[in-house]
């Protein structure tokens, strides 16, 4: 049986840790990527000694090492020909509090350094005809809610740029797909970024109710959500496996959901109605 090359950013926890079990079976040879920092995520776990598997640091914003992960790979196993771009960040900050180096960190994370190792991966798959490019995106990437603007800018970003790729790679028989996860339930919150300026601030920040309101809303709605890192990973793990895979797939049952809402509501309706049901939205601005 050929041997599949499957690349997974953001292996140490979550949805990308959970897509490795997916994985652990003929034909799949899997190159799992890891924070610098995180290098230890796998002591200890047999995964680290399955000759299936081959565990990589990466910052996937360091582009030259990015590179260099896809060049060894096809050296010691092949081109890859399946990329999963999976690794991603969020800053909980308003736009005002935002500052130029943290947008750029969040615009690097979850969409430039993705669109650079597609670049590096889409080479040989046109060469072979064949390759799955699966984008783990968001709800965020289709609606956007405050204190999130910069994370919702980067998915929907990436929703732009893998519809554009859908029809430009798919003469060769290269699929794109976008999986779009909504709340998870997981001690993800725990893990967003606040900007310098919001962490600098005192509690006098005009923005106070909003930080306060939405991080208790989004931890109250993971803590609700049925849906887990591990069924999103079965998720995508299927798409991975489809002949014909869809441009868009809900990672999660409150996705589609979402979706529908969006699509059917009309646009001055669906705003209003999503403002007022924000938390405590009679405290903002006061």
């Amino acid at each position: 049986m050929e041997k599949t090359i499957v690349l997974i950013t953001g292996c140490s926890s979550g949805i990308g840790r959970a897509l490795l079990s997916h994985f652990d079976r003929e034909p799949y040879r899997i190159v799992a990527t890891t924070l610098p920092n995180s290098a230890n995520a796998f002591d200890g776990d047999p995964i680290a000694q399955n000759p299936r598997f081959w565990i990589r640091s990466l910052d996937i914003g360091n582009h030259k090492k990015a590179s260099q992960v896809v060049s060894d790979t096809a050296k010691r196993w092949g081109a890859i020909d399946i990329l999963i771009n999976n690794a991603g960040i969020s800053y909980r900050s308003v736009v005002e509090d935002m500052t130029i180096e943290d947008e750029q960190h969040q615009m690097l994370v979850n969409y430039l350094g993705p669109m650079h190792l597609i670049r590096e991966c889409i080479p040989a798959m046109r060469e072979r005809k064949s390759g799955r490019i699966i984008n783990v995106s968001s709800v965020g990437g289709m609606m956007a809610m405050p204190t999130m603007a910069s994370y919702s800018a980067s998915k929907f970003a990436l929703e732009g740029a893998s519809e554009a790729l859908w029809y430009e790679l798919k003469p060769w028989n290269i699929h794109t797909t976008l999986v779009r996860p909504g709340f998870i339930n997981s001690l993800a919150f725990r893990k967003v970024l606040y900007s310098k300026k919001r962490q600098a601030q005192s509690q006098t920040s005009p923005y106070d109710s909003h930080y306060k309101n939405m991080a208790g809303f989004v931890e109250k709605l993971m803590a609700m959500s049925p849906c887990t890192s591990e069924s999103v990973a079965k998720s995508i793990f299927k798409v991975a496996r489809m002949k014909k895979p869809p441009l868009r797939v809900a990672g999660t049952t409150d996705a589609r959901i979402f979706y529908f809402i969006r699509r059917l509501l009309p646009r001055a309706l669906y705003h209003k109605l999503l403002y007022v049901t924000l938390p405590g939205i009679r405290h903002w601005g006061k």
